[in-house]
């Protein structure tokens, strides 16, 4: 997906892309698409993703997920992506992903790689 770390990072910041709110679909397509490639680029978005603490500005209408939050889904996933490439260079972001004031489902879910 070209542009996805850009845009990515856009919705990191909160900003529209393309005008407007992103689906939550769209969101993980993003995030699959910057883990697809391992780069120090897409290592960057994905610590930055990994340590996300605001909230996503979503288009709500399309759907969210229903598990947990898109935040802290966007940031297991973010941390699981990074834990599957390297658990050890990527301990310390794996550990603040899964600290206590995240839920109890992102905690155990990353606890195998803490």
């Amino acid at each position: 997906m070209p542009g996805a770390h850009e845009h990515l990072r856009r919705l990191l910041a909160g900003g529209l892309i393309a005008g407007r709110r992103p689906q939550w679909i769209h969101a993980l397509a993003l995030l699959k698409a910057v883990g697809e490639v391992r780069s120090p680029e897409s290592e960057t978005v994905l610590r930055e993703a990994a340590l996300f603490d605001g909230k996503l500005l979503l288009d709500e209408e399309a759907g969210l997920p229903h598990a947990m939050a898109p935040e802290e889904m966007l940031r297991s996933l973010a941390a699981q992506t990074l834990a599957g490439w390297d658990p050890r260079r990527h301990r310390d972001v794996i550990r603040r992903a899964s600290a206590p004031q995240r839920t109890a489902m992102v905690r155990a879910i990353l606890a195998r790689w803490r």
